[in-house]
């Protein structure tokens, strides 16, 4: 593959404009993860996405590297030919999961601190509207926790049973 239609270079682009912003990564590697997300039955080389993006090789190498370690994409390659094939990791959906559930942990143990903290201060009653706030916060996130684990956990027995 050397090049894509202009409707899928639109869609990269819409993308990785998402996954720039979500992952906090930089342009071109949101845009390669873009590609290769809607890539999956094509197996692009590097020289592949060098054409496509219409980039300097040492920048994408630079992040096709940070994708690797991110786990968003993966290589293979093929019997006597040594060119490496990239492609979105077959799990980069269970990965972006995981990394919200992190999130939302953190934000509930901050939550918990705060809670235990007011409750030893004297101006408990003075705050009382924001506790509730964090109370219905709280329950948000209690919520959202909850429905990450039973999506993660069926996302994993599907790639089990492929």
């Amino acid at each position: 593959m050397q090049s894509c239609s202009e409707k899928k270079q639109k869609l990269v682009e819409r993308i990785g404009i998402h996954f720039e912003k979500k992952m906090s990564i930089t342009p071109l590697a949101a845009r390669i993860l873009g590609l290769l997300i809607l890539s999956p039955t094509e197996d692009l080389t590097f020289d592949d996405i060098t054409k496509i993006t219409c980039a300097s090789k040492s920048s994408i190498s630079t992040n096709i590297n940070l994708l690797l370690q991110l786990k968003s994409i993966e290589y293979f390659t093929k019997p006597g030919d040594r060119k490496r094939y990239f492609r979105a990791s077959k799990n980069h959906l269970e990965i972006a999961l995981n990394d919200t559930l992190d999130k939302v942990k953190a934000d509930l143990e901050i939550i918990d601190l705060i809670d235990k903290f007011n409750k030893i201060s004297e101006k408990e009653k003075e705050l009382e509207h924001k506790h509730q706030v964090r109370l219905l916060y709280k329950e948000y996130l209690n919520n959202q926790q909850n429905n990450l684990k039973k999506t993660i956990e069926k996302i994993s027995e599907i790639q089990r049973t492929q």
